[in-house]
């Protein structure tokens, strides 16, 4: 079969008489040729710092991007989503609208595979376009964005669902009012309403999620009231679920409703915190035995400190309660991480230590399920890439690990991640994959997984981003799905243009 994608204004033809083995190959070679090729070549102009179209701090924000900046590891609140600026075109369009557009092409294979209807590996070529435009005055704002994502080199034994293909959608469209220096405290006033894509807090149960083809979005209000060290955010949201191969709205979650409250204080920079709660409800049209109601309170301390603040550390400890289906919900999570800056190193490294658990099902037979449920959150910050890999996901986890990060030139920066993957319960499901054995003789341990990951910036407006993870099976997988081999590859590499 033949399949033509409009790629920017080009016809792209894909075809599928070039094997997995040669493309995979092919696939490797680019990415370590664009990663090689620049090392000799890198100048000051790649320092540039890109930003975006940020609609969530109002009609003026510009931010800058970078691998660590995007990690989930950063001693800040994270920022929206990164893009270059609109200050080339201001020249050529009014103060008051700014256009910005961007393209991501990018490649990826897998070796081997663990969910239950998957066998060996698979392949795919994913494009993602975007359209964003901002109109502004000084207190008020309508922001649209308009996205399309497919993916080809797939086949009938490919793993392909609405996170990699939604076709073309409206990802944002909604227009905001703020009222600034409210009282004797200088207190901002911030409101949109309409179709938004937003992080929230630390973007473990909320966000505006990277990585994948597909971006989350929701339809609803957002209200935050803003002083010079601290913010209160208030959100009554319905996340937007998509059906697949007939791309469409989920009809089922047409009642979903998602509400609460957000809390930052950056008062201390050595301990800044967060404190929420957040209320979420299917609805009705999600099948009883299923539907969710979840309560989830938490909070969050981070900060810097000691000489140059070069130690910074994160936690965050999150309690759900309500129901599923018909069983009581009782579950929590726990991030945890202590790391140390080197600036006037060579390369600069920033290393880390993490620890994550999520709690499990101890038993899926009684009356209360004991599994945490992320909600809305993004996790390839954290655990590693999505699309056809995705091993690890804040559910049923115990997973420590190590992080070096280091910046050889302006341009390129790089990690190593190395974790271990363990069950938090042995009779529970590895969640991110949907294998499990209900006796819980198969063990917890589950596996190691070995990330590396370049992101090159040529200009302000062209990066480069690729990777390479191993998965090292163990006896939990071993005992289930054991691959050929023992191990898993997924390989990456992309490339995108932004303006």
């Amino acid at each position: 079969m033949t399949r033509y994608h409009r790629l920017s204004a080009v016809p792209i033809r894909c075809t599928r008489v070039v094997t997995h083995r040669s493309i995979r190959v092919a696939g490797l070679c680019a990415l370590t040729a664009a990663l090689l090729a620049p090392a000799a070549t890198a100048t000051a102009q790649s320092t540039a710092a890109g930003g975006t179209l940020a609609s969530s701090a109002g009609p003026s924000s510009a931010i800058a991007t970078s691998i660590a900046a995007t990690s989930g590891t950063q001693a800040t609140p994270p920022t929206p989503p990164p893009a270059p600026s609109a200050a080339r075109s201001a020249a050529l369009m009014p103060k008051w609208l700014q256009v910005h557009v961007e393209q991501r092409t990018r490649y990826e294979t897998v070796d081997a595979r663990y969910r239950p209807t998957e066998v060996g590996g698979d392949q795919q070529l994913d494009f993602r376009e975007r359209l964003q435009v901002r109109a502004s005055t000084s207190r008020a704002w309508l922001f649209g964005e308009v996205q399309d994502t497919r993916a080809s080199l797939v086949d009938s034994a490919s793993t392909v669902g609405a996170s990699a293909v939604t076709k073309t959608k409206v990802v944002q469209l909604h227009a905001g009012y703020a009222w600034r220096d409210l009282g004797a405290h200088k207190t901002t006033l911030q409101i949109e309403a309409g179709r938004i894509s937003r992080d929230l807090g630390s973007r473990r149960l909320l966000s505006r999620n990277l990585y994948s083809n597909s971006t989350n979005a929701y339809d609803g209000a957002i209200a935050r009231a803003a002083g010079k060290t601290w913010s209160l955010t208030a959100l009554a949201i319905r996340p937007l679920f998509y059906t697949y191969p007939k791309v469409a709205r989920d009809p089922r979650y047409d009642k979903l409703v998602m509400s609460g409250l957000y809390f930052t204080s950056t008062r201390k920079r050595a301990a800044n915190a967060d404190l929420y709660a957040l209320i979420w409800n299917d609805g009705s049209g999600v099948a009883t035995a299923t539907r969710r109601k979840l309560n989830t309170f938490g909070g969050r301390l981070f900060g810097q400190f000691g000489p140059e603040r070069r130690a910074e550390y994160e936690t965050e400890l999150t309690w759900q309660g309500g129901s599923v289906g018909p069983r009581d919900h009782r579950a929590w999570m726990q991030h945890g991480q202590v790391g140390y800056n080197f600036p006037k190193a060579r390369w600069k490294p920033r290393v880390l230590a993490v620890w994550d658990y999520a709690s499990g099902d101890a038993d899926p037979t009684d009356d209360t399920n004991g599994t945490f449920d992320s909600l809305y959150g993004d996790r390839r910050f954290e655990f590693g890439p999505l699309g056809l890999y995705g091993l690890i996901a804040r559910a049923n986890l115990v997973s420590p690990g190590a992080w070096v990060i280091v910046k050889p030139t302006a341009p390129l920066e790089t990690w190593l991640q190395v974790r271990g993957l363990w069950l938090a319960q042995a009779r529970d499901r590895w969640r991110a994959v949907g294998i499990g054995d209900a006796t819980g003789q198969a063990g917890r341990h589950v596996g190691t997984q070995v990330e590396w990951r370049a992101r090159y910036r040529f200009t302000p407006h062209f990066d480069f981003d690729g990777g390479v993870t191993l998965f090292d099976e163990s006896h939990f997988v071993e005992v289930l799905r054991p691959s050929p081999h023992g191990h898993a590859v997924y390989m990456y590499a992309g490339i995108e243009l932004k303006y």
